[in-house]
Formats: structure tokens, sequence, C-alpha cells
């Protein structure tokens, strides 16, 4: 069974407003409550499957950061060893010094020191605004291996659902319901008449 989509949803709705549009037996009301109805419902449809989408997105990205950083599933001296430099990693505010402490921890052979770092790095990397400074520090630790290199690339590919420029979760409000609140369009669509005819926006 094919996954339902946003555009599928969208879809669905404009065949529902279509035949809402067409009816000629309906009052000037019931037609704008059938509308507001069949709104309803494919902003609720589609609020689930954004968040669907979310959910998938976090999970996904955290697969490929346990990936590229590795786990904590480490036990005894490595594991304090890694909780330690995680620690120090943690008290990192400057990027510059980052940037020294991580090269120092490269040349030393600190592996843990340099994971933790970087893993540092990479969430402050996503700070609006000041990220861009913390950088160079995940792209050098990305760069130290082929298989590093790829899983960065595709974590940096990533984009949040409904983030930044995608409005594929977006809905256009119908004419009918252009000039009604949000409070309005939901007491619409609630209200006790009923609408006959077929589907769910007429019941």
């Amino acid at each position: 069974m094919a996954k339902t989509t946003a555009a599928d949803i969208r879809a669905e709705r404009d065949r529902k407003l279509a035949n809402i549009r067409s009816r000629r037996d309906l009052t000037a009301q019931a037609r704008q409550v059938s509308i507001a109805r069949a709104q309803q419902d494919a902003e609720a449809k589609m609020q689930a499957l954004l968040q669907e989408e979310t959910e998938r997105y976090h999970r996904q990205r955290g697969l490929l950061e346990r990936r590229l950083f590795g786990g904590d599933d480490s036990t005894g001296y490595n594991a304090l060893s890694a909780r330690d430099a995680r620690e120090k990693a943690a008290k990192l505010t400057d990027p510059r010094e980052a940037q020294e402490a991580f090269q120092r921890a490269q040349r030393a052979g600190d592996t843990d020191m340099v994971k933790a770092i970087a893993s540092h790095a990479a969430d402050q990397a996503h700070v609006h605004l000041l990220g861009q400074a913390w950088q160079p520090i995940v792209s050098a630790y990305a760069e130290s291996s082929p298989s590093k290199a790829d899983t960065y690339n595709e974590l940096a590919n990533m984009q949040q659902p409904n983030s930044g420029s995608d409005w594929s979760f977006a809905l256009d409000t119908p004419s009918e319901l252009g000039r009604l609140t949000t409070q309005q369009v939901l007491q619409l669509a609630g209200s006790d008449l009923t609408v006959y005819g077929s589907g769910p926006e007429a019941a």
C-alpha cells in the first residue's frame, strides 16, 4: 500500500471542495460549513503526517549521528575516558579554542577527545547565526575517513520537515473561509448543522 503524502491529502481536499462547490442544493451556510469541515479534516491529516515525518527525521538523524560520532556502549576505563572527554568538550564555548583543542587531541591520538569535541561542535553548529563558526571542526572530523564523510554529507543534507523553505505541508485556505479567523473556522466545522450528501464533509 502506497504511503499517503502531503500532495495526496491536498488533492483529496481539493476534490472535496470541488464537489461541494458544484452542489446546487446547498445553502450558502451549508456550503461554508461543508468547506470548513473538509478543510479541518485535511489539516488534521496533514498535522498527523507532519508529526510522523518529523519523528522519522529525528530517528534517522539520531542514527546518522551515532554512526558518525559513535555510541555510548563503552564499559570500564573506556567509558570513564569517553565521559570525561564529553564533559571537557561541553565546557568549550569559543569555537577557536575548541578548534585548537581538537587539533591537539588529533596530534595526541586522543580519539575520545576528538570525537567528543566534534560531537559538541555539531550540536553548536545548529545554533542560529553563531553555528557557522563551529562547522570547520565537524568538517575536519568528517574528512578523517571516507565512511565518516559519506555519513556527514547525508546528515548535512537532511532537512527537518516544515522548516526553512519546506512548504510541502502547508494548506492554502479556501476563498470561502479567507476572511474568517481560525477560531471561526473551527466553530463552523464543529457546528450542529447537518449537511446531507456523501463524504465526510457532508456528515
